[in-house]
């Protein structure tokens, strides 16, 4: 994953505290574990997030994070 997308998601994450920042930030400290096993539930999340992102450059970020967790 793109180092320059791991800290765009973190830096959102920051300020809000909503739904979509805990979500996002669960799935961004398991980018650093590799051990970790995002789930379908994790998948179909994710997706959902990108799909209603307006910043583009959020939402390229959001992309790059789920070719590398999922990468199907």
């Amino acid at each position: 994953m793109k180092e320059y997308s791991r800290i765009l998601i973190e830096q959102y994450c920051e300020n809000p505290k909503t739904k979509k920042a805990a979500t996002l930030q669960r799935l961004v400290t398991m980018s650093y574990d590799i051990a970790s096993q995002p789930t379908d539930y994790d998948a179909i999340s994710l997706e959902k997030l990108i799909e209603r992102e307006r910043n583009p450059e959020l939402r390229e970020a959001l992309e790059d994070l789920d070719d590398f967790l999922f990468g199907w």
